[in-house]
């Protein structure tokens, strides 16, 4: 039988049907025996043809593809993570390096015991008491630095000073604690520095390679510095420690918690990267703050960060600093088993959108059920 006839006999079944009906109720429930067994014929005739038909296969490309996509949806969650996030940190390390995205100021005057400059082309001493104003040129007076140290003459201490420094956009910046006491290595890497020392009363003056003396400055001067390359050391020996290196914040990019050790020599050992973290934690402030506390040498790379130093002191075992940015692929361990620290959607989710991800996942969930029980018990 073709569908239409099919569509036919069961049209005929609901009219005699709707007629018995309308007998029946303008009768009073009285119908003739003939046409409701006739009726029943007919029923009997399109319920048997109905299960004689082979019933349709499912498909099952539905089914399929609902569990890819639930399986695309659980491992994007679970397995992708934020490009970006925000973090706080909170460090003790032993070098610190950044770079300065803009123009500014890296600290107010200090006063210092001793002050080291190298990587210098020329140098320029104010007149003295008994000496007058010389300039020094790197390969004739000196190799490539200068040392100025506070002395003493007559019960007279003298003072050296390192003035604001003010450093052009794009200048890397490093701090690392020596091995000396009191003294920190400041690693400048850029070009346009303007650098100077103040210097009053006696100072002992010694130039890498060159002949020391010391000369006495009756009033303050400066003695002006001119680098020979795009990278300069200042060795600061402080008068005591800890010290606090205002203004903050500081805008910084590229932050680094990593030194180069060079290890090449007769053995030809390659050059390593070192972490310098000593002690703190990073808090991811995306995920409400959650603490990572970090342990002593732990291996913590960025693939690149922005941000604010809202607190920077120099102490007598390393640097203590705040940081508070955009960081993009967090990542941590050695090379061969290093991992990613970045948050995935799932949990950024569940700090940020609680509220949603449970509406969501009820609503997606009694879908899914509906769905699968729909394509069970209905076929094609």
């Amino acid at each position: 039988m073709a569908a239409s006839e099919r569509d036919e006999l069961r049209t005929l079944v609901r009219a005699r049907a709707n007629a018995l009906q309308t007998e029946a109720i303008r009768s009073g429930g009285s119908i003739p025996q003939e046409q409701l067994e006739e009726l029943r014929r007919l029923a009997s005739l399109a319920g048997i043809y109905d299960a004689a038909q082979p019933k349709a296969p499912r498909r099952r490309w539905p089914l399929i593809a609902l569990f890819a996509s639930t399986l695309v949806i659980v491992s994007i969650l679970l397995f992708v993570r934020r490009r970006s996030t925000e973090i706080e940190l909170d460090l003790h390390v032993t070098e610190l390096g950044f770079v300065l995205p803009e123009r500014q100021l890296l600290n107010e005057p200090l006063r210092l015991g001793a002050l080291g400059i190298s990587g210098l082309r020329a140098i320029q001493l104010p007149r003295g008491r008994s000496s007058e104003a010389a300039t020094l040129t790197s390969g004739h007076d000196f190799e490539s630095g200068i040392n100025l140290a506070v002395a003493t003459e007559n019960q007279s201490r003298g003072e050296v000073g390192l003035p604001e420094l003010i450093l052009p956009a794009g200048t890397h910046v490093s701090f690392k604690k020596t091995d000396l006491p009191g003294q920190y290595r400041w690693a400048l890497e850029g070009t346009g520095f303007d650098l100077r020392a103040d210097v009053v009363g006696p100072v002992r003056v010694d130039p890498e390679g060159g002949t020391g003396r010391q000369l006495t400055f009756l009033s303050p001067k400066p003695v002006v510095f001119e680098p020979q390359s795009n990278d300069v050391n200042l060795d600061l020996t402080f008068l005591v420690l800890p010290q606090k290196l205002p203004p903050v914040p500081r805008n910084i990019q590229d932050l680094s918690l990593l030194r180069i050790e060079n290890r090449r020599g007769p053995d030809g050992l390659p050059v390593r990267r070192l972490s310098t973290i000593l002690s703190g934690s990073i808090y991811f402030e995306e995920l409400n703050g959650q603490e990572l506390k970090l342990r002593p040498g732990e291996d913590i790379r960025f693939e690149s960060s922005e941000g604010e130093i809202e607190s920077l002191e120099l102490k007598d075992d390393g640097v203590v600093f705040q940081f508070r940015g955009s960081v993009h692929g967090i990542t941590a361990g050695s090379t061969e088993t290093r991992r990613s620290l970045m948050p995935t959607w799932l949990d950024w989710l569940k700090a940020r959108r609680g509220f949603y991800l449970l509406w969501g996942t009820a609503v997606y969930l009694f879908g899914l059920i509906a769905g699968v029980l729909r394509w069970l018990k209905v076929p094609e």
